[in-house]
């Protein structure tokens, strides 16, 4: 997992903003989503929780505020936490692995049925997002950027993405 730094108010405000979402449902200009994904990559993208969808949504815009971004990219940003939907990883979940930081491995469970499940969900998000997004028929730099999205840039074997890889995760963390 990339280590980003921990700030309070960051994780605050992401807190807040999927509540918002969770409690005006509908609300949501998913238009530069629909513009950009084909409708079998648009079924894997509504399949995401919403608060998901709408930190998609922001990575985009913080993207595009910086200049031109390429098809894969964009697709990237949108789809780089597909791999948690499904996983049953609700608020209180969230926030706990938050408050568990490093030790959250010691918490997590591949078992299904396991209510540990979403800990385990949220590890490996990048591995199960790339592996959705190649089955949905996702150009392969935008499977690439979504399972290396959480890695530190010198642990990425392939070079030819640290400049598209380094801009998502710059972003991802400012939403």
């Amino acid at each position: 997992m990339r280590v980003t730094r921990f700030r309070w108010t960051y994780r605050l405000r992401q807190g807040l903003t999927r509540l918002c979402v969770a409690l005006t449902p509908g609300r949501i200009d998913e238009s530069p989503a629909r513009a950009r994904l084909s409708s079998q990559v648009w079924e894997l993208y509504s399949h995401m929780a919403p608060g998901d969808r709408v930190h998609g949504l922001c990575v985009l815009a913080r993207l595009e505020a910086q200049g031109t971004v390429s098809l894969p990219l964009a697709k990237a940003a949108l789809l780089h936490d597909v791999g948690k939907a499904e996983g049953r990883l609700s608020l209180p979940y969230r926030t706990a692995v938050v408050l568990l930081g490093d030790r959250l491995s010691g918490w997590a469970s591949a078992e299904r049925s396991s209510w540990r499940y979403p800990f385990y969900v949220h590890l490996h998000h990048a591995k199960r997002g790339a592996a959705l997004c190649a089955e949905a028929g996702c150009d392969p730099q935008v499977v690439a950027l979504v399972r290396w999205h959480e890695t530190p840039l010198a642990q990425v074997p392939d070079g030819a993405l640290h400049d598209s890889l380094a801009a998502l995760q710059a972003a991802d963390d400012q939403c």
